[in-house]
């Protein structure tokens, strides 16, 4: 999909073998492993097919996409012999079973395939395409559901839910007991059936949940205005069919959204909820789990994986969500994160991959963490010594009375740390704006940003803030010196969690698990193009392979929460 950005001037065990760290093309030496032409009878030949490739007895899978001629290929150096599954992704139809397809060295697999009608569209749909095809609720009520910080969709899919027969009534004890979850706490799909089972939050909490009227947070509803949203788009009241006729759907890649490779890596530990993950310049990425006491590392250059757990990784008492947060690489290779505590806080943590000891930062709590430019690491306002592992004070934009407008809020201490070692934040509600703290001058600074609702995102060499707007939509960024900022509007309801910083043509990613798409989005041309994700796709934060950014073709790493693996995205244009 290309779509043109609205601009609003004034504001990412072993693997396959021999599988290369650089990222090539289609064309790369070496020859294609499978290649075929895809096609149906309604289209004849099809573009925008994403065709998954699955080796039999494999923990990894490749994903290509088809091109203006229908045509797909597996580059040789991502297949290695053996027997693969092909599988598809193309709304609206089914793929004709073509049966296993066999790699051999040296030579090229034909295999063409051919798709059908789907007689199940619902089952396809990401959350955005239901969406668009509910007819009896308003755009307002959209809005509500979706635009909430724990709204239904942070955790699964809509095709859970519109295919469900309760009533308003019975939907009233469904939403108490889903209530009780710990958001982050499970790694459940449709494609990746290893999920453990979904953590219910500490007793102090669940009494407070159950005894709210709202659901959701920030901020939040009715849960009898939930309880009827649902009962009147599925099929419940004795309805055969739903309220609304399922037929939009998001238009197929085309053009430059073909021209990428993913690959994906399943996380040896079934169920990983990797909420956050971190890329070291020596190629090995690490990752944290909401739901339990771990760190988990993926060698990029030999496809293998080790773990970390208990006792390793402190504990916490049984009645304690374990958990394992935000995660940074530090310039000397020791890894960083806030990890859950006996007293259920979260209390900044240095690994050393080593000696595999830990030590404790005193006196830091924190939920996200970063690093300047320095090497030195902030948990949110409050900066660390990576080398004494003592604070050296809060610099805080708060600090400065009437600075920062009353009501300004930012997502739990989430900053991004510019060329000068100063903390920036950008507003997830109340008045909108970018608040940031001159350390140097001890002196805070807001520049206003209209409609600002920022989750998480990164800060480019220009001092740049770059941030994907959760309950807005779009893609936003602002520069911290003149505080200019713009917006890029993305497909409504696709929810960006996260947004990179920009590559050398200026170009930065933003992944939408409501839509199942990674959004590119042209600084320069202000163009937006929507990789499709092969299966379900959420993701806290992107990294890129070191170096990648600046050549024309970037490699993303990062953790896919919805499928428990590692995924790589080599764009290839």
């Amino acid at each position: 999909m290309r779509t043109k950005g609205f601009v609003a001037a004034g504001f990412a065990v072993i693997a396959l073998a021999g599988l290369r760290f650089a990222p090539v093309s289609l064309q790369a030496q070496g020859g294609t492993a499978i290649s075929g032409v895809v096609s149906s009878q309604e289209e004849g030949k099809m573009e925008g097919v994403v065709v998954t490739a699955r080796k039999d007895g494999g923990n990894s899978q490749v994903s290509v996409v088809t091109d203006k001629g229908g045509k797909y290929a597996f580059p040789r150096t991502h297949l290695e012999p053996g027997s693969y599954k092909l599988s598809t992704r193309a709304v609206g139809f089914d793929l004709t079973d073509p049966g296993a397809v066999t790699v051999a060295a040296g030579k090229t697999a034909k295999a063409d395939l051919k798709l059908g009608k789907t007689q199940n569209l619902g089952r396809q749909l990401s959350n955005v395409e239901w969406l668009m095809n509910v007819t009896n609720r308003t755009p307002e009520q959209k809005d509500r559901m979706v635009h909430q910080l724990l709204a239904c969709n942070y955790c699964h899919t809509y095709r859970r839910i519109f295919p469900t027969k309760y009533t308003a009534e019975q939907w009233a004890p469904v939403i108490h007991r889903m209530a009780k979850y710990y958001a982050d706490g499970t790694a459940v799909s449709d494609d990746n059936k290893r999920g453990r089972p979904a953590r219910i939050q500490e007793p102090g909490r669940v009494k407070m949940l159950e005894e709210s009227p709202n659901w959701g947070a920030s901020p939040g509803m009715p849960r009898t205005e939930v309880a009827d949203f649902w009962s009147a788009v599925n099929l419940s009241g004795g309805r055969t069919a739903y309220p609304f006729e399922l037929k939009k759907t998001l238009p197929r890649p085309k053009g430059a959204a073909t021209k990428v490779i993913i690959t994906e890596w399943d996380i040896p530990t079934a169920g990983t909820a990797t909420h956050d993950s971190a890329l070291g310049q020596d190629g090995r990425l690490w990752f944290t789990d909401e739901s339990a006491m771990y760190l988990g590392m993926f060698d990029t250059k030999s496809k293998t994986f080790k773990e970390y757990g208990p006792p390793t990784i402190p504990d916490v008492p049984k009645g304690i969500i374990p958990g394992t947060r935000d995660v940074v690489v530090g310039d000397d290779g020791m890894i960083w994160m806030p990890t859950r505590t006996a007293k259920s806080g979260s209390q900044l943590l240095r690994f050393d991959p080593k000696s595999e000891k830990y030590d404790w930062v005193e006196g830091v709590q924190a939920q996200f963490i970063s690093k300047g430019p320095d090497g030195k690491i902030w948990a949110g306002f409050t900066r660390v010594d990576p080398k004494t592992l003592k604070s050296e004070g809060s610099f805080s934009p708060y600090s400065s009375a009437g600075v920062v407008p009353k009501g300004a809020v930012g997502y739990a201490g989430n900053t991004e740390i510019d060329s000068k070692g100063n903390p920036w934040m950008l507003t997830q509600a109340g008045p909108g704006g970018a608040m940031g703290y001159d350390v140097a001058n001890k002196k805070a600074i807001w520049w206003p940003v209209e409609n600002a609702m920022g989750r998480r995102g990164a800060i480019d060499h220009e001092d740049k803030l770059w941030y994907g707007e959760y309950r807005g939509d779009s893609v936003v960024r602002v520069d911290t010196k003149t505080g200019e900022f713009r917006r890029w509007r993305l497909d409504a309801y696709s929810g960006p969690y996260t947004s990179s910083h920009p590559d050398k043509k200026g170009r930065v990613y933003a992944p939408s698990n409501m839509a199942e798409r990674l959004y590119r989005v042209d600084q320069n041309t202000n163009d937006i193009i929507a990789y499709q994700w092969p299966t379900e796709l959420d993701t806290k934060k992107i990294n890129y392979q070191p170096g990648t950014e600046h050549t024309d073709k970037p490699v993303l790493w990062f953790t896919n929460m919805r499928t428990a693996r590692v995924s790589r995205v080599e764009v290839l244009e």
